[in-house]
């Protein structure tokens, strides 16, 4: 018998009774330590601020999230351990095929009615699973990948009946450590002997990663033929059509997947964007509408949706509109810094095309001020707006020079340079992209090499200075970010322990974690940071 009574569950249902019912259910197994949120919101906020040992969710959440949704979000973030057991509970058969198409399943889940036993005998069943696995958990924990791939081979040749969970998760570490040769030879000898559409969208990912496009469009189409349901592989898809210069191809894939599950947010969003790009206004219109209508209760509502509605409505010369979806983001999300200036950078593109200059004039200083104010590092499409703001409203030194960060920021980034090329075609200064993108190119691919080579030299001292620098001056280049922590970590191991160069290492890891945490490098340096505190006996979260 497994001893429960140090477990702490979350039950998420958006009924108070069923919550209840469950809460007593658990206590037959010795669970007393248990606490319920009634909507998914309210989930991810006692989620974020105390770790559960298992999570008991209700599929229908009666609030336009799923717990399917949930799920997937609560992992992608990395909100949960991999340790934690989240167990589905639906009255809807048609989850079994959910479950069979999702890249995220639950650890294993419950159809309605269900009795106590079998309760306590799926719980058995995934908790012994879970222990199979808490070797290759504490690894990941500890961003120790090559360990834990190291774990899986073990575990399989001692012939574990979780055989297959094991392949898949040596599969998708393989493609997280950047070894996609391997990772590509385990896939294919997995299809060899029979179809398994996570391991052909496994194989497509590593074709991706590797730089072949069209053979891992070719092994997407596969996926979505054997399993038109399998809606992780319409958006991988629409990602390398983009990145091979389809973008139609891409709005396609991912419609595609809207007409058989309207109600994912972020991939409306993702259709919304690319349909823009298209100069599809009708479809990003349709597409922003939804991500904000649908989105009033989501958990991951953002003020961006708003903005990006207003966009499209200032293309379509809907000026009155436009405003008015700024004045909702507002009203929705208060006058924060990020989001005035967000709101104000696009004021500042509708006054301008309304023909109304003292206005855009007046949102282009509100905007600056609101980014200088509290520091704040321009990304994305924000950035690009606001450097539209400034040329049009003739302060082209620092529209220019906005291009330069945006460029250096992410000079590997094919889709920032696109848009870029587009801003600046947009206002007139297209014949200016050329030098400005090359030039800010080779800039950043200069000070990166410069820095790597005198580490490589064995001057640390002046590695360190220039790529601390560099990392200062462009916030949002992961690479340097990167390299200027490893160089940072490598002189502590080499010379001992320096609290402030291994607390700047951490401030940098932190900076790209949430948007690269999942890149092969980032793993390997957070790794080496903590082989390094544990060399010296500092403990490193």
């Amino acid at each position: 018998m497994i001893d429960y009574s140090k477990s702490r569950v979350l039950i998420v249902d958006d009924s108070q009774a069923m919550c209840s019912s469950l809460r007593i259910t658990l206590s037959n197994f010795g669970i007393t330590r248990s606490e319920s949120s009634n909507s998914a919101g309210e989930a991810i906020f006692r989620i974020r601020h105390r770790e559960f040992d298992m999570i008991v969710c209700d599929y229908n959440l009666g609030d336009s999230t799923d717990g399917q949704q949930l799920l997937e979000y609560v992992r992608r973030e990395h909100l949960i351990q991999p340790s934690v057991v989240f167990l589905m509970v639906t009255a809807e058969r048609s989850y079994e095929k959910v479950v069979l198409c999702a890249e995220m399943a639950p650890d294993d889940y419950l159809l309605k009615p269900f009795t106590a036993e079998t309760m306590r005998v799926r719980l058995e069943k995934v908790f012994d699973k879970k222990a199979v696995f808490s070797t290759i958990y504490a690894h990941l924990a500890e961003s120790r990948l090559a360990e834990a791939v190291e774990e899986c081979d073990r575990l399989l040749q001692a012939q574990s009946r979780y055989s297959v969970d094991l392949f898949r998760m040596k599969g998708e570490l393989l493609l997280d450590l950047g070894r996609e040769e391997e990772a590509q030879q385990l896939y294919e000898s997995l299809l060899s002997s029979r179809a398994i559409p996570w391991a052909r969208l496994g194989l497509a990912k590593a074709m991706r990663n590797s730089g072949n496009l069209d053979l891992a469009a070719e092994q997407l189409q596969v996926v979505i033929e054997e399993m038109p349901e399998y809606l992780a592989a319409y958006d991988v898809l629409a990602k390398v059509h983009e990145e091979n210069g389809h973008p139609e191809l891409a709005q396609e894939s991912l419609a595609n997947a809207l007409r058989m599950s309207p109600g994912n947010l972020v991939r409306q969003s993702a259709l919304g964007q690319v349909a823009f790009r298209n100069g599809d206004l009708e479809t990003a219109t349709r597409a922003f509408s939804s991500v904000v209508d649908k989105g009033r209760y989501s958990f991951s509502r953002s003020h961006n949706d708003f903005v990006n509605l207003s966009r499209v409505q200032m293309e379509n010369g809907e000026f009155a509109k436009a405003l008015q979806s700024l004045n909702d983001a507002r009203s929705a999300f208060g006058t924060a810094p990020v989001v005035e200036l967000a709101t104000s950078t696009m004021e500042t593109l509708i006054h301008h095309a309304a023909n109304n200059a003292a206005a855009s004039t007046a949102a282009l200083d509100k905007a600056i001020a609101a980014r200088a104010e509290a520091g704040i590092d321009l990304a994305g499409q924000t950035a690009i707006d606001l450097a539209k703001g400034c040329f049009v409203n003739g302060r082209v030194d620092e529209g220019r020079q906005l291009v330069r960060d945006m460029v250096s920021n992410y000079y590997d980034d094919t889709m920032v340079k696109r848009s870029v090329r587009q801003m600046l075609d947009a206002v007139g200064r297209g014949d200016e992209s050329k030098a400005l993108i090359e030039d800010s190119v080779a800039d950043v691919i200069k000070l990166n090499n410069d820095g790597v080579l005198l580490a490589r030299q064995g001057n640390l001292a002046g590695a360190i200075d220039l790529l601390l620098e560099a990392a200062r001056r462009m916030p949002q280049n992961v690479q340097l970010g990167l390299n200027a922590a490893q160089a940072l970590i490598v002189e502590s191991d080499r010379t001992g322990w320096n609290e402030e160069h291994m607390r700047e290492a951490q401030r940098l890891l932190g900076r790209h974690a949430a948007a690269h945490g999942d890149l092969p490098k980032f793993k390997k340096i957070k790794g080496y940071l903590k082989d390094v505190g544990l060399k010296f006996g500092v403990k490193v979260t």
